[in-house]
């Protein structure tokens, strides 16, 4: 009876019903889209991995480039052991300083607190490349600023060597402490302090508080963290190729990029096939991520009942801890300082007399004379704005089909939409760069071709705002809206959209500001006259260019850091907290 009702023609009517229905089109239009945007970058960065590029059999299906890559174990080995100490040592560092600064912040009655919450903040607006550039100018072995001042009083040179494995353990983690800041404060601000007092009343000192309770209730935030923490520094490329390369240190996004970059032709599929290996990390780590961040509920302590966080009186050692907050703004500050000195002189040298009367603004007028520095700003602008929009208006419709309607295969769009988590950005770059090599599209060579890897490598981040946003909006407006004759388009213009402007707005200032610093996705895609900014500043660093620079980077930061306080204030009157 069961079989002969699934044949029946009242179902065979409701699957018509269901094909009819504006939801069902909309959903197939979503996931068409997600479709190509997401899985085609995969299959060519694949297939590339498996395809010979030279010699007889040019075309044919081969093992060669996984077997040259694991043929010279030593090499290979030692390219996978630099990434684990790089990645482990900057997570570790970030982590320890950015949970140490969290917790004078939220735990206990150390000044300068908001100091640290703004300048945690401005680390956003500033982009990575300039922060590295920034850091080699104050702590580089010969010419930088620390090193040179450290030479004239000890006559040691250089005091530390930045060019080396712990010089890129170092700058990471710098560069990563107001992330982990951020991302920790809000479990220890949120922290029940019942059971804390419950230790103090049974005898233990403060010390003996946080070591026993506090840290192992913290510990699944402090987990995730530090895998969060240890992905993104296993796909940075900044760091890795300004200071990593100078210092004969590879990893592997390094090693994919000279694949490319090297040579007199490019060897696609080898670095395809160490992209296929990175992502195939990049995706376990990102797993045991899952699965830690998924077991937080064992250890809740909110609860209904009202509390205060519990702050420790430092006492006679609070200004000692006032004086560590200072570390965060020292983060921002140092590497900007050595960029505004270098921006007014010629050359790099230390301060002196001679220096002091060679400054000028010769390099401002230099770099902002040039026309292709000029173009790339419009560039950016042009791609930052566009991507963002597209991946919230994406994203948006495909969050509004999986939380509202009662599609069977829903829930495929959101995890299509997630997928790109595990690209790195100079992965992605390949990935696209493969596809559009072969996919009959004219924009190669073009701004297009960098626009689609934006929107592709972002869609995870906006997708997770349109979820979030949704969820907090019951779908009794839109049943109201619908009970009143309206129609879908009608009730997303006049209730759904303007409820849920507020988050969208946070989604697209996100991927706006993220987007126009962004470099590794760039760098393998641009051509002449489609540099963006973090290009720009490449090529400029590249060719010795170090006052332009320095003086264009300067510029472009606090250009991005006021955009950034101008959203943030637009957001707050909005009522949006980001």
């Amino acid at each position: 009876m069961s079989r002969a009702a699934e044949t029946s023609p009242g179902l065979w009517l409701r699957r018509s019903e269901r094909a009819s229905n504006p939801n069902f089109w909309l959903f197939i239009i979503t996931a068409a889209v997600l479709v190509y945007l997401v899985v085609p970058p995969f299959f060519f960065i694949l297939s590339a991995s498996f395809i010979a590029e030279r010699g007889s059999n040019v075309g044919d299906l081969t093992l060669s480039h996984y077997v040259s890559i694991v043929g010279s174990l030593d090499d290979f080995g030692v390219l996978i052991w630099n990434s684990f100490i790089f990645s482990v040592g900057s997570a570790f560092g970030a982590l320890f300083i950015g949970t140490l600064l969290a917790w004078l912040t939220e735990r206990t009655n150390a000044p300068f607190q908001n100091v640290a919450y703004v300048s945690a903040f401005v680390s956003f607006g500033i982009p990575g490349i300039v922060k590295v550039i920034g850091w080699i100018l104050m702590l580089g072995p010969e010419a930088g600023l620390v090193n040179v001042v450290a030479e004239d009083l000890t006559g040691v040179s250089p005091l530390f060597n930045l060019f080396s494995m712990s010089g890129m353990i170092l700058v990471e983690a710098f560069v990563w402490t107001p992330v982990v800041f951020l991302l920790m404060a809000t479990p220890f601000r949120s922290m029940d302090p019942t059971l804390e007092e419950a230790a103090l009343t049974a005898g233990s000192n403060n010390l003996q508080v946080f070591r026993k309770v506090t840290f192992p209730l913290a510990l699944p935030s402090v987990l995730a963290v530090l895998i969060l923490t240890f992905v993104r520094s296993l796909e940075a490329f900044e760091i890795p190729a300004l200071i990593g390369l100078p210092a004969g240190v590879e990893v592997l996004t390094t090693k994919i990029y000279l694949q490319i970059r090297t040579g007199f032709l490019p060897r696609y599929g080898e670095a395809s096939a160490y992209s296929v290996l990175l992502i195939i990390l990049v995706g376990l780590v990102l797993y045991f991520y899952h699965r830690v961040t998924s077991q937080g509920y064992k250890y809740s302590t909110v609860t209904g009942k009202g509390f205060r966080p519990r702050r420790i009186d430092l006492r006679s050692w609070r200004w000692v801890g006032g004086a560590l907050l200072l570390i965060l703004p020292l983060l921002q500050l140092l590497p900007l300082a050595a960029l505004t000195w270098s921006s007014f002189l010629p050359y790099v040298q230390p301060p002196s007399k001679k220096a002091l009367a060679a400054l000028s603004f010769d390099n401002y007028s230099s770099a902002f004379g040039d026309g292709a520095i000029i173009w790339a700003v419009l560039n950016s602008l042009f791609v930052s704005v566009t991507s963002a929009t597209a991946v919230v208006a994406l994203t948006f419709v495909a969050a509004w089909i999986v939380v509202r309607t009662n599609i069977s295969k829903r829930r495929t769009l959101d995890q299509l939409a997630t997928l790109p988590l595990v690209f790195p950005g100079l992965v992605m770059g390949v990935a696209i760069l493969k596809m559009y090599l072969a996919v009959p599209l004219p924009i190669y060579g073009t701004l297009w071709i960098i626009f689609f890897a934006f929107v592709v490598r972002y869609l995870p981040y906006g997708i997770r705002f349109s979820y979030a946003g949704l969820l907090s909006i019951h779908r009794e407006l839109e049943e109201s809206s619908a009970a009143c004759g309206g129609n879908w388009r009608q009730t997303a213009r006049k209730i759904l959209f303007p409820l849920m402007l507020p988050t969208l707005f946070a989604g697209w200032i996100y991927v706006f500001l993220i987007t126009i610093r962004e470099l590794s996705v760039a760098l393998l895609l641009y051509s002449p006259g489609s540099q963006v900014v973090a290009v720009v500043i490449w090529e400029l660093w590249e060719n010795g260019r170090i006052g332009e620079v320095a003086a264009f980077s300067l510029v472009f930061t606090l250009g991005t850091v006021l955009l950034a306080a101008l959203f943030k204030r637009l957001a707050h009157q909005h009522s949006l907290n980001v």
